[in-house]
Protein backbone atom coordinates (compact mmCIF):
# COMPACT_ATOMS: atom_id res chain seq x y z
CA UNK A 1 0.00 0.00 0.00
CA UNK A 2 1.51 3.46 -1.25
CA UNK A 3 1.03 6.62 1.71
CA UNK A 4 1.07 9.88 -0.21
CA UNK A 5 1.42 13.08 2.13
CA UNK A 6 -1.22 16.31 1.64
CA UNK A 7 -0.68 19.40 3.20
CA UNK A 8 -0.86 23.00 2.77
CA UNK A 9 -1.32 26.34 5.16
CA UNK A 10 -4.26 27.29 6.52
CA UNK A 11 -7.39 28.42 4.03
CA UNK A 12 -4.66 27.55 0.81
CA UNK A 13 -7.20 24.77 -0.47
CA UNK A 14 -5.66 21.31 1.25
CA UNK A 15 -9.35 20.59 2.02
CA UNK A 16 -11.25 20.50 -1.03
CA UNK A 17 -7.92 19.21 -2.62
CA UNK A 18 -8.87 16.44 -0.70
CA UNK A 19 -12.21 16.10 -1.50
CA UNK A 20 -11.17 15.97 -5.17
CA UNK A 21 -9.04 13.35 -4.65
CA UNK A 22 -12.27 11.47 -2.95
CA UNK A 23 -14.20 12.11 -5.82
CA UNK A 24 -11.41 10.04 -7.65
CA UNK A 25 -11.94 6.92 -5.32
CA UNK A 26 -8.48 7.69 -3.38
CA UNK A 27 -9.44 7.25 0.95
CA UNK A 28 -7.78 9.95 2.21
CA UNK A 29 -7.43 9.90 6.25
CA UNK A 30 -8.24 13.32 7.72
CA UNK A 31 -6.44 14.03 10.42
CA UNK A 32 -8.35 17.17 10.93
CA UNK A 33 -11.18 14.99 11.44
CA UNK A 34 -9.11 13.15 13.58
CA UNK A 35 -7.83 15.42 15.64
CA UNK A 36 -11.55 16.34 16.33
CA UNK A 37 -12.75 12.90 17.49
CA UNK A 38 -9.64 12.29 19.95
CA UNK A 39 -10.36 15.31 22.00
CA UNK A 40 -14.36 14.63 22.26
CA UNK A 41 -15.93 15.07 25.97
CA UNK A 42 -14.37 11.87 28.24
CA UNK A 43 -11.90 10.73 25.83
CA UNK A 44 -7.50 9.92 26.36
CA UNK A 45 -6.75 13.26 24.42
CA UNK A 46 -9.63 15.11 26.27
CA UNK A 47 -8.10 14.13 29.31
CA UNK A 48 -4.79 14.93 28.42
CA UNK A 49 -5.78 18.46 27.00
CA UNK A 50 -7.43 19.60 30.29
CA UNK A 51 -4.42 18.44 31.92
CA UNK A 52 -1.95 20.95 29.81
CA UNK A 53 -4.25 23.43 30.13
CA UNK A 54 -5.86 23.42 33.46
CA UNK A 55 -5.20 27.43 34.34
CA UNK A 56 -7.54 27.98 31.04
CA UNK A 57 -10.06 25.19 32.14
CA UNK A 58 -13.54 28.01 32.50
CA UNK A 59 -12.14 29.39 29.03
CA UNK A 60 -11.78 26.33 27.05
CA UNK A 61 -14.60 24.42 27.99
CA UNK A 62 -17.79 24.19 26.85
CA UNK A 63 -21.27 24.38 29.37
CA UNK A 64 -22.23 20.99 28.37
CA UNK A 65 -17.72 20.27 29.50
CA UNK A 66 -17.10 19.50 25.43
CA UNK A 67 -13.80 21.58 24.74
CA UNK A 68 -14.21 25.19 23.23
CA UNK A 69 -12.15 24.47 20.14
CA UNK A 70 -12.69 28.38 19.11
CA UNK A 71 -11.44 29.79 21.89
CA UNK A 72 -8.16 26.93 22.53
CA UNK A 73 -7.67 27.51 19.18
CA UNK A 74 -7.35 32.00 19.89
CA UNK A 75 -5.15 30.72 23.06
CA UNK A 76 -3.04 28.33 20.69
CA UNK A 77 -2.26 31.09 17.73
CA UNK A 78 -1.32 33.57 19.82
CA UNK A 79 1.04 31.33 21.97
CA UNK A 80 3.83 29.50 20.74
CA UNK A 81 4.52 27.80 23.94
CA UNK A 82 0.60 26.86 24.40
CA UNK A 83 0.74 25.91 20.84
CA UNK A 84 3.37 23.27 21.58
CA UNK A 85 1.40 22.20 25.06
CA UNK A 86 -1.39 21.61 22.46
CA UNK A 87 0.36 19.23 20.32
CA UNK A 88 1.94 17.37 22.88
CA UNK A 89 -1.55 16.57 24.32
CA UNK A 90 -2.68 15.40 21.16
CA UNK A 91 -0.22 13.88 19.29
CA UNK A 92 -0.38 10.45 20.48
CA UNK A 93 -3.71 10.01 20.38
CA UNK A 94 -4.10 11.60 16.85
CA UNK A 95 -1.09 9.10 15.96
CA UNK A 96 -3.11 6.47 17.40
CA UNK A 97 -6.11 7.19 15.02
CA UNK A 98 -4.00 7.75 12.33
CA UNK A 99 -2.54 3.94 12.41
CA UNK A 100 -5.67 2.45 13.33
CA UNK A 101 -7.30 4.21 9.75
CA UNK A 102 -3.74 2.57 8.16
CA UNK A 103 -4.45 -0.53 8.92
CA UNK A 104 -8.40 -0.54 7.98
CA UNK A 105 -7.34 0.29 4.86
CA UNK A 106 -4.64 -1.83 4.57
CA UNK A 107 -5.76 -5.48 5.84
CA UNK A 108 -8.54 -4.46 2.99
CA UNK A 109 -6.17 -4.20 0.38
CA UNK A 110 -6.47 -0.57 -0.94
CA UNK A 111 -3.30 0.06 -3.06
CA UNK A 112 -3.17 3.99 -2.46
CA UNK A 113 -4.25 6.28 0.65
CA UNK A 114 -3.34 9.70 1.01
CA UNK A 115 -2.96 11.24 5.02
CA UNK A 116 -4.18 14.90 4.96
CA UNK A 117 -2.20 16.17 7.70
CA UNK A 118 -1.73 20.20 8.37
CA UNK A 119 1.83 19.18 10.19
CA UNK A 120 2.61 16.77 7.49
CA UNK A 121 6.53 18.63 7.42
CA UNK A 122 6.57 19.59 11.30
CA UNK A 123 6.12 16.08 12.67
CA UNK A 124 8.60 14.80 10.38
CA UNK A 125 5.47 12.32 9.02
CA UNK A 126 6.24 13.27 5.88
CA UNK A 127 9.25 10.61 5.56
CA UNK A 128 6.73 7.75 5.67
CA UNK A 129 4.80 9.07 2.55
CA UNK A 130 5.48 9.72 -1.04
CA UNK A 131 4.62 12.11 -2.80
CA UNK A 132 4.09 14.60 -0.65
CA UNK A 133 1.90 16.91 -1.82
CA UNK A 134 1.84 20.50 -0.66
CA UNK A 135 -0.84 23.23 -1.57
CA UNK A 136 -0.24 27.10 -1.83
CA UNK A 137 -1.87 29.96 -2.76
CA UNK A 138 -0.49 33.87 -2.83
CA UNK A 139 -0.19 35.32 0.60
CA UNK A 140 -3.07 38.27 0.00
CA UNK A 141 -5.05 35.40 -1.18
CA UNK A 142 -4.46 33.24 1.73
CA UNK A 143 -5.41 36.11 3.99
CA UNK A 144 -8.64 36.96 2.31
CA UNK A 145 -9.65 33.45 2.40
CA UNK A 146 -9.15 33.03 6.24
CA UNK A 147 -10.83 36.46 6.82
CA UNK A 148 -13.84 35.02 4.70
CA UNK A 149 -13.88 31.68 6.11
CA UNK A 150 -13.20 32.36 9.73
CA UNK A 151 -15.39 35.58 9.82
CA UNK A 152 -11.84 37.03 12.09
CA UNK A 153 -10.05 40.45 11.58
CA UNK A 154 -7.20 41.23 9.68
CA UNK A 155 -4.85 40.69 12.88
CA UNK A 156 -6.32 37.36 13.81
CA UNK A 157 -5.89 36.01 10.26
CA UNK A 158 -2.30 37.10 10.26
CA UNK A 159 -1.36 35.24 13.43
CA UNK A 160 -2.94 32.34 13.03
CA UNK A 161 -0.39 32.39 9.26
CA UNK A 162 2.59 33.28 11.61
CA UNK A 163 2.03 30.05 13.74
CA UNK A 164 2.53 27.95 11.17
CA UNK A 165 6.20 26.95 9.48
CA UNK A 166 6.76 29.25 6.41
CA UNK A 167 5.43 28.04 3.00
CA UNK A 168 8.85 28.60 1.96
CA UNK A 169 9.97 26.05 4.32
CA UNK A 170 7.28 23.26 3.06
CA UNK A 171 8.22 24.22 -0.76
CA UNK A 172 11.59 22.86 -0.09
CA UNK A 173 10.08 19.17 1.84
CA UNK A 174 7.30 19.19 -1.27
CA UNK A 175 7.45 16.69 -3.60
CA UNK A 176 4.50 18.38 -5.62
CA UNK A 177 3.02 21.38 -5.40
CA UNK A 178 -0.36 22.61 -6.23
CA UNK A 179 -1.06 26.28 -6.89
CA UNK A 180 -4.50 26.92 -6.10
CA UNK A 181 -5.05 30.96 -6.91
CA UNK A 182 -7.48 30.32 -9.42
CA UNK A 183 -11.12 28.87 -9.41
CA UNK A 184 -12.31 25.36 -8.48
CA UNK A 185 -12.33 24.30 -11.76
CA UNK A 186 -8.64 24.94 -12.31
CA UNK A 187 -8.31 23.09 -8.86
CA UNK A 188 -9.99 19.69 -9.51
CA UNK A 189 -7.61 19.56 -13.22
CA UNK A 190 -4.66 19.87 -11.40
CA UNK A 191 -5.86 17.36 -8.85
CA UNK A 192 -6.90 15.03 -11.58
CA UNK A 193 -3.37 15.42 -13.89
CA UNK A 194 -1.70 14.25 -10.09
CA UNK A 195 -3.95 11.00 -9.81
CA UNK A 196 -2.88 10.44 -13.76
CA UNK A 197 0.99 11.39 -13.15
CA UNK A 198 1.38 9.82 -9.83
CA UNK A 199 -0.98 7.54 -8.43
CA UNK A 200 -2.95 5.72 -11.19
CA UNK A 201 0.18 3.56 -11.79
CA UNK A 202 0.24 1.98 -8.44
CA UNK A 203 -3.62 0.67 -8.59
CA UNK A 204 -2.85 -0.33 -11.97
CA UNK A 205 0.04 -2.30 -10.12
CA UNK A 206 -1.88 -3.20 -7.72
CA UNK A 207 -5.13 -4.36 -9.54
CA UNK A 208 -2.66 -6.66 -11.72
CA UNK A 209 -0.92 -8.46 -8.95
CA UNK A 210 -3.96 -9.35 -7.23
CA UNK A 211 -6.11 -10.46 -9.92
CA UNK A 212 -6.20 -14.26 -11.07
CA UNK A 213 -3.46 -13.59 -13.29
CA UNK A 214 -1.40 -12.29 -11.60
CA UNK A 215 -1.93 -14.69 -8.89
CA UNK A 216 -1.06 -17.28 -11.51
CA UNK A 217 1.95 -15.76 -12.82
CA UNK A 218 3.72 -14.56 -9.09
CA UNK A 219 2.61 -18.45 -8.45
CA UNK A 220 4.12 -19.95 -11.52
CA UNK A 221 7.42 -17.79 -10.66
CA UNK A 222 7.76 -18.59 -6.95
CA UNK A 223 7.16 -22.43 -8.18
CA UNK A 224 10.45 -21.91 -10.66
CA UNK A 225 12.47 -20.35 -8.42
CA UNK A 226 11.52 -23.29 -5.59
CA UNK A 227 12.22 -25.62 -8.41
Amino acid sequence: MKLVGLTGGIACGKTQTSLFLRQLGIPVIDCDEIAHDVVRKGTWGYRRVLKAFSSHIQAILQPNDELDREALATIVFNDATARRRLNKATHFPVLFGIVKQIVGYWITFKPVVVIDMPLLFETGFFKLTRPNILVTCTSDLQLQRLKDRNNIAQEDAEARVASQMPEQKKVKLADVIINNDGTLGELKGKVAAIDQMHLQRWRWVHRTLLSPAGIATMGALLWRLLN
